[in-house]
């Protein structure tokens, strides 16, 4: 009867001329305030009178648009039209994915709002490449959107997991210090320095290295949604966004369905195997005028004990272990003693040639068994009273508040990694007992956030954050000196001199603080303009401060090398970054996009990189089930302080002058929705990258080598790379395949570590409260080592693999909310290998990274349901 009456109430209008047929124009300027008005009076049919011809009309803004649907979806709950209600709110969400009630609606429409958000099916617009929402399919960029439905439905228990299900990315999991590596798009680098990412636009990439750490602190409770954007991201977000850019977009609480003052609790906790336990939660509270949240995470594990490698063995040595291993031949025997007078000995024998010059020096049996005896002063025994022994224990923890105004959001962020370093290393390099060695990182991050409207065509928001990060004061490097690692040699077996293990504590601190601007405007209904002014200022350091007493912060000195680096080891920083970006559509279904940025940096007073500008230009087509885009985009990627200030024992030699990487990139894409529930893409894109950065062997003044950050070469990297998905009501499936290409042109050859092809999917079909889900990895062989570029692996390509991964969660389990969750990854118990990070040679860096085997966990989940109410 509603309906006929809503119907009836339409024909009688539009017959007589009533506001229907004077709302025909759809002067937005003149219709919305006029629905408004009539909103207020009670008069719901003339709303729907003056609001439904025009709220799909073109004569609308997207923000006229978003408004209209708010009135109609008001209107339609006032008497009682719940589904129309329910597909206006769709309608806006579609429009805005980021919209919120205002703290005036009723609570049974803020309650229907959430539900309607909670239950779309997919997410149609994103705010991370242009910095403001826009139409997913119509962004000038290739994007890839997993929401927090996304990560309970496929069990991810840290942000790290769900880079193995994206395309284009190459994990490189140790387990170890940094946790993992990734590359994307075929680029391989010394640490995660490539890629942008942002947890509500602040970005977490260290202030040093410009590499980030995405181990397991990251909370996954407060999670709303995360943005991963493929290729140079520049034009709007400045140096780092190189490769791309992730943004983690947490969930906002000030509008919440329920009463206006409410408490609210999301909570899961997980255990699993390798001791893995974690508890991730977070409670949240609201008034009127506030909401206040407080989320939590605690994570830890012993990870997989690898001593069953021969790379991580650190039992007592064998004589068998030295056969060969310390015997020098040819001239390396002769320059050998030239410097050194070895007395005669039954633990080694000196073979001599006609000439009667020594060629060679070999040990005895009885040689190689003292060795061993004099190695096991650590092998095998202890270091400081704890005994010896893999030992990777990994404590993270991460805590955020924040409080949500209406136009101003306060947040504060502070995290800790402490983990292992043992992976990353051999058994040659360092010896772990009691815990160490430990890297512990401190990221704190404190943000501002305002946004304002003036009108329906302006609009600002400004960013304020200020960053510390910092390596505490314990943590450590247990290196070993000793002839399994040949640091001792014949000299040192002649004298009995046993092997050490010395700790070596470190410190950092870099602070920055940063504020972004940005504007944004729509001074016609086809036409946007957003720009923005960002300043930064910095205190960065260069070199660890170092100390073998412990509290590093306390007793610690700067290494001598970092000496040759004038004026301290503090470095003052200052970039200044404008840009502006225009979105026209000459036509309905085309959209063209030019923009440009312009950053400007500063190191102290005469350094930094001066001035540099990158464009971002796009043409997308829409026709019928085809979205078509054309993308051509250039960004740079800033040498980071560690590659410029930064020196080791191995690398002595600094390198301030170093410049910014540069790349340019066409990409073209072809999207086609075959129905509401199936639809498939494909991308192709060529980048070419100028001065990339690698280490370069070089020659001292006095005659000896080290290493040095250098510009290197030039590299070209091409790929395609396509997903599809299906969406019903009752079965799920995703699915992605990427293929790379990646050349280093300064030598021709593939460079190391990155796949030919992966293929990764995954489905989820729902079995009334039980879903059951399925996801598989397929990576492809990984050239290495010789043959390559950018790798001394001693292995040459690693075989392809296919990991199973599973689980059944369980919904409402004895109450509304709470779901539990079996999880099994790598089904098959498959054992396989990544390649080392860096500059792996197995002989201190690992070259080979064993992944976890089956691994079992039970989780649960709980989270206040949500549902209209009527």
């Amino acid at each position: 009867m509603k309906m006929l009456y809503l119907i009836g109430w339409w024909l009688l209008l539009a017959a007589v001329g009533g506001p229907a047929a004077r709302a025909q124009s759809c002067d937005e300027a003149v219709t919305l305030p006029e629905a408004a008005k009539r909103y207020a009076n009670g008069n719901f049919d003339d709303v729907f009178a003056l609001l439904g011809p025009c709220a799909k009309n073109s004569g609308f803004s997207t923000t006229g648009q978003v408004q209209a649907y708010r009135l109609l979806a008001l209107s339609y709950l006032a008497v009682d039209s719940l589904a129309q209600s329910q597909r206006a709110i769709g309608q806006l969400l579609v429009l805005s994915p980021q919209a919120e009630p205002d703290y005036a609606d009723p609570p049974r429409y803020k309650a229907l709002f959430q539900y309607v958000r909670s239950t779309q099916e997919q997410v149609t617009q994103v705010t991370s490449v242009s910095k403001k929402a826009e139409n997913i399919l119509f962004a000038p960029a290739t994007v890839v959107v997993l929401t927090s439905r996304d990560f309970e439905q496929r069990g991810y228990q840290t942000m790290e997991q769900m880079l193995h299900d994206l395309p284009g990315f190459d994990v490189i999991k140790g387990n170890g210090v940094g946790y993992s590596n990734f590359y994307q798009r075929g680029y391989r680098s010394t640490s995660n320095d490539r890629t942008l990412i942002l947890i509500d636009g602040v970005e977490e990439n260290d202030l040093v290295s410009s590499s980030v750490l995405l181990s397991p602190q990251y909370s996954l409770s407060d999670l709303d949604r995360v943005e991963i954007i493929y290729g140079p991201a520049s034009t709007l977000y400045g140096a780092n966004a190189f490769t791309g850019v992730i943004n983690i977009i947490t969930k906002s609480f000030r509008n919440q369905p329920g009463p206006a003052r409410m408490f609210g609790v999301s909570a899961q906790t997980r255990a699993g195997t390798y001791n893995t336990q974690y508890l991730d939660g977070v409670l949240s509270a609201r008034t009127p005028d506030v909401a206040i949240s407080l989320t939590a995470r605690a994570y830890r594990s012993s990870s997989r004990d690898l001593s069953v490698y021969p790379e991580w063995n650190y039992s007592a040595r064998t004589a068998n272990d030295y056969t060969g291993l310390l015997d020098l031949t040819g001239t390396a025997a002769s320059d050998y003693l030239k410097t050194r007078a070895l007395p005669p000995s039954s633990l080694y024998t000196i073979g001599y040639g006609s000439n009667g010059a020594a060629n060679a020096i070999r040990l005895t049996p009885q040689g190689a068994a003292r060795a061993a005896q004099l190695d096991n002063a650590v092998f095998g025994d202890s270091i400081g009273g704890q005994p010896v022994g893999f030992s990777n224990n990994k404590y993270d923890w991460f805590v955020r508040g924040k409080v949500e105004f209406k136009d101003l959001t306060i947040s504060f962020l502070n995290w800790q990694t402490d983990e292992g370093a043992t992976p990353w290393y051999t058994n040659r390099m360092t010896v772990p007992a009691g815990g160490n060695p430990r890297w512990i990182t401190h990221d704190r991050a404190f943000s501002l956030t305002y946004t304002k409207q003036f009108s329906d065509k302006f609009s600002i928001l400004n960013l304020t954050s200020y960053l510390l990060h910092e390596i505490d004061g314990a943590t450590n490097l247990v290196t070993y000196r000793g002839y399994y690692n040949n640091s001792f040699s014949f000299l040192e077996l002649s004298r009995d001199s046993m092997a050490r293990a010395i700790t070596t504590y470190q410190y950092r601190i870099s602070t920055q603080l940063r504020n972004e601007l940005r504007l944004f405007w729509s001074p016609r209904t086809n036409l946007d303009i957003n720009g923005g002014v960002e300043v930064r200022s910095g205190l960065i350091q260069g070199n660890y401060i170092t100390s073998t007493t412990g509290f590093a912060d306390e007793t610690g000195t700067i290494p001598t090398s970092a000496a040759v680096v004038l004026g301290g080891n503090n470095f003052r920083t200052t970039d200044l970054g404008i840009y502006a970006q225009a979105n026209y559509r000459p036509a309905k279904n085309l959209k063209l996009v030019a923009g440009v940025r312009v950053d400007n940096n500063a190191v102290r007073d005469n350094g930094g990189y001066g001035t540099v500008s990158n464009p971002r230009l796009a043409a997308i087509y829409g026709y019928g089930k085809f979205v078509l885009k054309g993308i051509y985009s250039q960004a740079f990627k800033d040498a980071s302080f560690l590659q410029k200030y930064g020196t080791t024992t191995a690398r002595a030699l600094a390198n301030p002058t170093l410049q910014p990487e540069r790349v340019r990139n066409f990409e073209s894409s072809l999207y086609y929705q075959a129905t509401k529930q199936l639809s498939a893409s494909l991308v192709a894109y060529r980048s070419s990258y100028d001065n990339a950065v690698g280490t370069a062997r070089v020659q001292l003044e006095n005659g000896t080598f080290t290493q040095q950050f250098q510009p290197i070469g030039s590299r070209l990297i091409w790929g395609l790379q396509a997903e599809g998905s299906y969406k019903s009501a009752l079965l799920n499936i995703w699915w992605n395949a990427t293929y790379t290409h990646p050349t280093d042109q300064a030598n021709g050859l593939r460079i190391s570590d990155i796949a030919d092809y992966t293929a990764n999917a995954g489905g989820d079909y729902q079995l009334g409260r039980l879903s059951v889900y399925l996801s598989g990895n397929l990576v492809g062989r990984r050239r290495t080592g010789a043959g390559t570029s950018g790798s001394l692996n001693p292995q040459t390509s690693f075989d392809p693999f296919l990991i199973l991964n599973t689980n059944l969660t369980y919904h409402n389990l004895i109450i509304n909310g709470l779901a539990v969750q079996v999880s099994v990854n790598n089904l098959l118990d498959k054992e396989y290998f990544v390649p080392g990070i860096r500059e792996a040679n197995n002989i201190l860096i690992a070259s080979r990274f064993p992944q976890d085997r089956r691994f079992f966990s039970l989780g649960a989940y709980y989270t206040l349901p949500t549902a209209p109410t009527k």
